[in-house]
């Protein structure tokens, strides 16, 4: 085919009609829009607002992320069968515990975090350590609001199989009384489904709760600003729509309740 074929072949295909009238009126009406129009006149461009959005991964992490996160690899040690020595409410690791864990982390997140946040994380301190029975799993807080998670089971060298996120979420801060959710949903793991909320709390809140249907209350980890819990089972699967109500204790020794969500 030479080239006379080709720009036939092509025109053939344009659903403009290449025989237009230019006077016809709605060729003169176009002529008109073009001469009126203010060279120097800027488009209407809005900037998109920050949304959450949704993770649908296929064996791991949290299905509902706060915008401007990434999700690591998912967990599949499976060195706790069906969350045998899991606990709903946390041990605070030792220190010693709390400094390994957290290199551990961040060596774990280094391997698929955005460039861009590379420098947060490596500044990134511990925020919250816990284990609940095998289980450890770590929550850092860095600089503009930068975030990362990591869960373990215990099965292979600490967070050598895991499943976490990391970044700066597009959530606002938390009032003095306040509780922010960055991660909420259900992740993946071999041991099965388990549930995760994780985020930050104001400095007057001092306990964190949900009343769950499937395991009874489950007790948060909160210190330093953060707080987060996990259980077995997938009864957060729908949460980033319904949103959660959480129990929430406060220095003064009063509770409330608040729902939360993405």
């Amino acid at each position: 085919m030479n080239r006379t074929d080709t720009d036939t072949l092509l025109r053939t295909l344009d659903v403009a009609d290449p025989h237009v009238d230019p006077r016809s009126p709605r060729a003169r009406a176009a002529m008109q829009r073009i001469v009126q129009t203010d060279p120097d006149a800027r488009p209407d461009v809005r900037a998109a607002r920050p949304r959450a959005r949704r993770l649908a991964l296929a064996a791991g992490a949290v299905a509902a992320l706060a915008a401007g996160a990434v999700v690591v690899p998912s967990l599949v040690g499976g060195g706790d069968a069906a969350y045998a020595t899991w606990t709903a409410t946390p041990t605070e690791a030792t220190v010693v515990q709390r400094a390994d864990a957290g290199e551990a982390c961040r060596d774990a997140l280094a391997r698929s975090i955005a460039p861009a946040d590379a420098d947060a994380l490596a500044g990134a301190s511990v925020a919250v350590a816990e284990q609940r029975g095998t289980w450890t799993t770590v929550v850092l807080a860095g600089d503009g609001g930068f975030g990362g998670l990591c869960v373990d089971d215990g099965s292979a060298g600490l967070f050598d199989s895991m499943f976490g996120s990391a970044g700066v979420a597009a959530v606002p801060a938390p009032s003095a009384r306040g509780v922010v959710v960055t991660d909420l949903g259900t992740g993946s793991t071999s041991a099965g489904d388990l549930s995760l909320v994780a985020g930050s709390v104001g400095d007057e809140v001092t306990g964190v709760r949900l009343r769950t249907a499937g395991v009874g209350d489950v007790d948060a980890s909160v210190r330093d600003g953060r707080f987060v819990l996990w259980f077995p089972g997938d009864e957060l699967r729908d949460a980033n729509a319904q949103g959660v109500e959480l129990d929430v204790t406060y220095a003064d020794g009063s509770t409330g309740a608040v729902t939360v969500g993405l």
